[in-house]
């Protein structure tokens, strides 16, 4: 029976498996991406979440500089495919969603670890994500990251750190 509903899922075009809300695609995003070590992340699922002609941009720092880098979600997705040999756990702890119509935008904040267990999360990044319903659903239209320098406290208006939010 299993394999029976594996294989009819698999034959269904990737668009039916849009979130039916976009608190529902932000919080599957973040368990796509997250992974434990010597696994990739879900790439498959994050592929079914983004539009075809969606991207993905952020901020981070490297060497104490600012950063800005921008490709196309497929890339991304693409580049989620590649095993890594340390885990990855994002921990959504805030959001708030804006809705209007067949668009929709997500304030996330997310904590990343490498060990799930740890107290202190090894960064925090917030984001801004941008979705648009079709008639299959929600989909992530873009994805606009900023990972927070060391030492700069990132407000949590109301969340916990390591309190993970769910759907």
């Amino acid at each position: 029976m299993r394999r029976l509903l594996a294989a009819i899922l698999a034959c269904l075009p990737l668009s039916t498996f849009a979130a039916a809300t976009p608190a529902a695609a932000v919080a599957e995003l973040w368990q796509a991406s997250s992974h434990a070590p010597g696994v990739a992340a879900d790439a498959d699922r994050l592929q079914r979440l983004f539009r075809e002609e969606a991207i993905v941009a952020g901020g981070v720092y490297r060497d104490g500089q600012p950063r800005f880098q921008s490709i196309k979600a497929a890339d991304f997705i693409a580049d989620q495919r590649r095993v890594r040999p340390y885990g990855f756990y994002e921990c959504e702890v805030v959001r708030d969603v804006k809705e209007y119509d067949r668009f929709a935008t997500v304030y996330s904040v997310v904590e990343t670890r490498r060990d799930p267990k740890a107290a202190k999360a090894d960064y925090t990044g917030v984001n801004s994500i941008q979705l648009y319903r079709d008639e299959d659903g929600w989909k992530i239209v873009s994805l606009y990251y900023h990972v927070a320098p060391p030492g700069v406290t990132v407000p949590l208006d109301g969340g916990k750190t390591g309190v993970c939010l769910g759907a």
